[in-house]
């Protein structure tokens, strides 16, 4: 006699892609008005999920421009920068500490009260450990 076995019969063993990739739109009826995102996979990579993620805008569109606000300090941290008067190699090396500023206010502004038009920034850093340390490293 033939043991049969019980139950629902064994599926056999589906092929695994080892590479395949998916998009993703964020408007899937129009896919022109938004965002669209294609995700790759390889299983020789990475086991875990995607290696890699494409994002693509919609047309037209543009990034927000990012405005520095003057006085708006990181957790009351100064910040601190080292220049040189000018690009010259005998120039003088200064220190410049502000107590109550963004670091993206002062990389970005055309003028700075105590920093010459010609100088050449050296260090920028946010903490106060870093004054002690450009101290000794400067002999300032």
């Amino acid at each position: 006699m033939a043991v049969e076995s019980r139950g629902r019969p064994k599926e056999s063993p589906s092929e695994v892609k080892e590479q395949y990739t998916l998009e993703y739109y964020d408007v899937p009826t129009k896919p022109e008005l938004g965002w669209k995102s294609v995700w790759h996979f390889d299983i020789n990579k990475t086991r875990n999920g995607a290696w890699k993620v494409e994002h693509t805008p919609p047309k037209g569109w543009k990034a927000p421009k990012i405005k520095a606000e003057k006085g708006k300090a990181y957790a009351k941290q100064p910040v601190v920068m080292v220049f040189k008067t000018s690009n010259r190699s005998n120039a003088k090396v200064k220190m410049k500490v502000w107590k109550n500023e963004n670091i993206d206010y002062i990389l970005t502004a055309n003028k700075l009260p105590g920093v010459p038009d010609k100088a050449e920034i050296l260090e920028l850093a946010v903490g106060a450990s870093f004054i002690e340390k450009y101290q000794s490293k400067y002999n300032l």
